[in-house]
């Protein structure tokens, strides 16, 4: 069964395969690869029913949930399945009308981009320095011990065609953080607080730090110079090797063409 449901910027949600509001028809699962910078049109149609005041509410609520991207400028999410599209609603029409108990609603969304999106969570915590006391140490006389695996590594897998957009997030405290997968780096020449920390988002090409008061400071001009810190993730399997000393959440964007069946 598709899940679907339409998320705008202020975080309300409108169900689209759920009464009252049922999907009889939508293009979601349409794909191209043709370029355009008009953006991307998608068109989903909906059954919208119930008794007079029941109706006339459920319009009303259709009409508030969708009209605020429009209306502010900002973009919601189209889910289907799990992947979401960012997009808009601009454009309604309404047909079969029967009174006050049914019509049918057809709501065009547009994209600025057709990229349905899902998105990979990886988190890293901080890691004890390893000693020699935290392997496993047997009493009776073998000739090794079982260590812990290395300090600050983890490996995950990106099951994905092309290198992706992605979101790190790296908490302090700890000082000039570097984070290498497979090999290349990410850093940031900074200091990170307890309680403080940033995020680097890779297809907005920002690097933002958030102090323990509240303030926010753009830290684009301290990114390691060397090697770009916006490089994309690259599929198939990612070593990651960092200190240990600090924590990171990773947000991998995976974005395909048509949503998720």
């Amino acid at each position: 069964m598709i899940k679907a449901y339409y998320e705008n910027s202020k975080g309300e949600v409108l169900w689209l395969t759920r009464a009252p509001f049922r999907t009889i028809d939508a293009d979601w699962f349409d794909s191209t690869w043709e370029e355009t910078g008009d953006g991307y049109e998608k068109v989903i149609t909906l059954d919208v029913f119930g008794k007079r005041e029941e109706f006339t509410q459920n319009m009303e609520t259709l009409y508030r949930i969708i009209s605020v991207d429009a209306e502010t400028g900002n973009y919601g999410r189209l889910y289907v399945n799990d992947t979401f599209l960012p997009c808009q609603i601009y454009k309604t029409k309404k047909t079969g009308w029967k009174g006050y108990v049914y019509t049918e609603v057809e709501l065009t969304f547009l994209a600025p981009e057709l990229s349905w999106i899902t998105v990979l969570e990886k988190r890293f915590f901080p890691q004890k320095e390893i000693t020699a006391d935290s392997g496993l140490d047997f009493a009776c006389d073998f000739p090794f011990d079982f260590m812990n695996e290395k300090r600050g590594t983890a490996e995950f897998e990106v099951d994905h065609i092309i290198p992706s957009d992605f979101e790190m997030v790296i908490y302090g405290p700890c000082v000039n953080p570097k984070v290498l997968m497979n090999g290349y780096p990410y850093e940031v020449l900074t200091t990170l607080e307890k309680n403080e920390y940033l995020i680097i988002n890779s297809s907005e090409q920002t690097i933002m730090k958030y102090l323990s008061n509240g303030t926010i400071a753009n830290l684009f001009d301290v990114r390691g110079y060397d090697y770009s810190v916006f490089e994309k993730i690259p599929s198939g399997l990612i070593s990651v090797n960092w200190s240990g000393d600090f924590g990171i959440d990773l947000y991998v964007f995976l974005k395909r063409k048509e949503a998720a069946w």
